[in-house]
């Protein structure tokens, strides 16, 4: 990749432009600086959707939400075929001004009208790859919480009952001591249900239990 650099003089107001900068190598994983870079060069996507008037009109408020965005995982949201499409072509654009590719084979999309499902959009491809229409017998994973027409609530709350006292056990049948036993209970297992709170519904009886 080549860049230039630009510097004001605050002397004589003037602008300097450097030599053409070749970058041979981006920054190491598990660097310091690699998750502020990631944040900062995705701004644009989550900056340039809003502008886009597309998306649900927020009750009580003049905002629209056009999209949820949690690092890597973007959910778009369109009233009809039409905002989906534009919003599909703003994320396009910048995909391609960053160089950032889509891993498409993972995405899906769904339709839904009143709470059910619709026949299979006609909004073209936008990508260069078709994006598959979901299954609604099956669920899509958004930050881990299966999804469909709407969230299987059941479903889910077996499958993170099962993964939190599968942790639990593990942590339980090491030879930790009482303190960092409770550490690791805190911070292995109590995230598996603390981050399905206010997603899926459970009931105080479930929660006590």
């Amino acid at each position: 990749m080549e860049h230039k650099a630009y510097f004001k003089n605050k002397a004589t107001q003037h602008k300097t432009k450097s030599h053409p900068i070749q970058l041979r190598r981006g920054i190491f994983q598990r660097d310091s600086l690699s998750p502020l870079l990631f944040c900062i060069v995705l701004i644009p996507l989550t900056n340039e959707p809003n502008r886009t008037d597309c998306g649900y009109q927020v009750h009580g408020t003049e905002r629209k939400m056009s999209h949820l965005l949690y690092m890597d995982d973007l959910k778009l949201l369109g009233r009809n075929e039409n905002d989906l499409k534009n919003e599909m072509k703003v994320v396009q654009t910048i995909s391609k001004n960053m160089n950032m590719n889509f891993g498409l084979e993972k995405c899906a999309r769904i339709c839904l009208k009143r709470g059910s499902v619709r026949n299979k959009m006609h909004i073209g491809s936008t990508f260069e790859n078709d994006i598959k229409e979901l299954d609604p017998r099956n669920a899509y994973k958004y930050l881990g919480i299966g999804e469909s027409f709407d969230i299987q609530h059941k479903n889910e709350k077996e499958k993170l009952k099962k993964e939190s006292l599968r942790r639990l056990r593990l942590i339980l049948s090491t030879e930790l001591s009482a303190k960092n036993k409770i550490q690791a209970i805190g911070s292995l297992a109590v995230p598996v249900l603390r981050n399905c709170f206010g997603i899926v519904n459970w009931h105080q009886g479930e929660l006590q239990n």
